[in-house]
């Protein structure tokens, strides 16, 4: 474990701590943010000590009875442009009830919208606001000149977003029929658990039934196509293990256990190995 440089004013602005967006960096680049807050983001660099505050976009210099959420979604890499860019979705809330605020500009439509470094400015997004949104700090990650994220629509439909940065599309993926319903009695689609990742360069999805530890992983083939996942991996039960968090290119996938430590799961040879917490 190394301990990183972070500015006092970083240190200052996320007293509560922060979230690396993506979950890791580009170019040694990584985008830190807080989930929800109106506060800048960063973009930092680590190794060279360089860190840049991401501007504020006037949506942000709502009235006094707007309250705004905002949710980053994703952080990637523009090859075309040499551009690093931020996506993220802003929800307007009317903090009165009164309805003299019924016909208020601000409070009329949620916002998609793009941060472009090499611009240092905001742009709005002609993108649907039915796009299924991420409803957690993981489950999204840059590969190949787009950002994914694991989206929830209405009826808790799930789907893989995957959002083109050059062209400025975004793509639905439906999920695969990985775990079978028919094993578990009174089957609830609410308590199935995703978590998406990057397995040897391929975008992959494990999942699990709440309340076991059985975990089904697939591949993705193609984005945008039915039937496009492959199941790779069925392992498990695995009871001291409590969630995933991440994996590594050679194949490993990295859980929390219930005491708290860390263990990695080696899926070439299917054998768990502890890791000693320091």
């Amino acid at each position: 474990m190394e301990k990183l440089y972070w500015p006092s004013q970083i240190q200052e602005d996320y007293p509560d701590g922060f979230g690396i967006l993506g979950s890791s960096s580009i170019n040694g680049i990584l985008c830190l943010y807080v989930q929800g807050m109106r506060q800048l983001a960063y973009l930092c660099n680590p190794t060279i000590r360089e860190f840049k505050g991401v501007p504020p976009n006037p949506f942000e210099n709502a009235p006094h009875y707007v309250d705004i959420e905002i949710y980053y979604h994703g952080f990637g890499y523009d090859c075309v442009r040499d551009d690093y860019k931020v996506i993220r979705y802003v929800v307007f809330w009317a903090i009165s009830d009164d309805n003299v605020f019924v016909n208020d500009p601000f409070l009329l439509n949620c916002v998609w919208e793009m941060y472009s470094l090499r611009s240092n400015s905001w742009t709005n997004l002609e993108l649907d606001n039915f796009i299924p949104k991420s409803r957690d700090d993981n489950n999204k990650f840059y590969l190949k000149g787009m950002c994914h994220w694991w989206g929830y629509g209405d009826g808790y439909i799930q789907d893989l977003v995957s959002f083109d940065l050059i062209n400025k599309v975004w793509i639905i993926t439906p999920p695969p029929s990985d775990v079978p319903m028919e094993i578990y009695d009174n089957f609830d689609m609410l308590l199935l658990r995703r978590q998406l990742f990057m397995l040897n360069e391929t975008i992959a999805l494990m999942s699990n039934y709440a309340g076991t530890t059985i975990f089904y992983i697939s591949i993705l083939v193609e984005v945008g196509k039915k039937e496009t996942w492959i199941k790779l991996f069925v392992f498990g039960s695995i009871p001291y293990i409590a969630f995933p968090i991440g994996t590594r290119n050679m194949g490993n996938v990295l859980f929390q256990t219930h005491d708290g430590d860390l263990a990695w799961f080696d899926l070439s040879i299917h054998r768990v190995q502890n890791l000693v917490s320091t």
